[in-house]
């Protein structure tokens, strides 16, 4: 299962009607989602020249869907995260700069800003060889450094955010769906179990720790697990809706 297919399998679950994705680049994921309101944001969007000019128009037309922002994800939540005020985020996909901070950060702030019941997604939480999960700023980054077993697939370490929520966060349930390189599932409430590491064992642990104990650090899933997972959101309840 791909992750845009979970993101709507959830939406559609919860009746969610506002998404968000950090990290668009080419929209291949964010084009197919059905939501309400499509709130996308990447430092480098995939907008021609016509398609900007139509979107800034809608925009001062009071359009509500898709809201595009070219900027990063840190200054989307400082300088325009009044756009969630009315209608908070009901799923979110955090795919952007696949580092530990930057997920771990991207995670918390759509937490601040997520409506009860609603779920935050993280891709690329499972790599499975040391080069897909090399630690870099950025995939040209980890490209340039020539590590044995390259293949142009990257995850970088966005699985020790995993392992940080789990470790570090009471109120949050998190695990892992194995597929499309491990999409983690946070959600408030009971976790189903915790990890007991500190912030620098966490920053001290390598991609020979989670080969050795993969399971357990991500409280990772089969793919078959999301129909017991969507059955345990219930019902999707009567949502308010955004003016257009």
């Amino acid at each position: 299962m791909k992750k845009e297919q979970i993101v709507q399998a959830v939406l559609d679950r919860i009746g969610g009607e506002t998404y968000l994705e950090i990290g668009v680049r080419r929209g291949r994921s964010f084009a197919p989602i059905t939501a309400r309101r499509k709130i996308g944001v990447d430092p480098k969007l995939p907008l021609n020249g016509t398609q900007r000019v139509r979107h800034a128009v809608a925009r001062l037309l009071g359009a509500r869907s898709p809201l595009w922002f070219e900027l990063t994800s840190d200054a989307f939540f400082r300088d325009h995260a009044h756009v969630l005020g009315e209608a908070p985020i009901d799923v979110a996909l955090v795919d952007g700069l696949h580092t530990y901070a930057q997920a771990l950060r991207d995670v918390l702030h759509c937490l601040d800003h997520l409506s009860p019941g609603g779920v935050v997604l993280v891709h690329d939480c499972n790599p499975t060889t040391a080069a897909m999960a090399h630690p870099a700023p950025s995939v040209d980054a980890a490209r340039a450094l020539g590590l044995p077993g390259w293949d142009e697939r990257w995850c970088g370490d966005v699985w020790k955010a995993v392992v940080h929520l789990r470790s570090l966060r009471g109120d949050l349930r998190v695990f892992v769906c194995d597929c499309d390189y491990g999409v983690g599932v946070v959600t408030r409430g009971e976790p189903e179990s915790r990890l007991g590491y500190s912030e620098e064992e966490i920053a001290a642990l390598g991609y020979a720790d989670l080969e050795a104990q993969r399971a357990t650090l991500l409280n990772l899933k089969p793919s078959a697990h999301l129909e017991t997972f969507l059955a345990s959101l219930g019902e999707a309840p009567a949502r308010r809706s955004v003016s257009e």
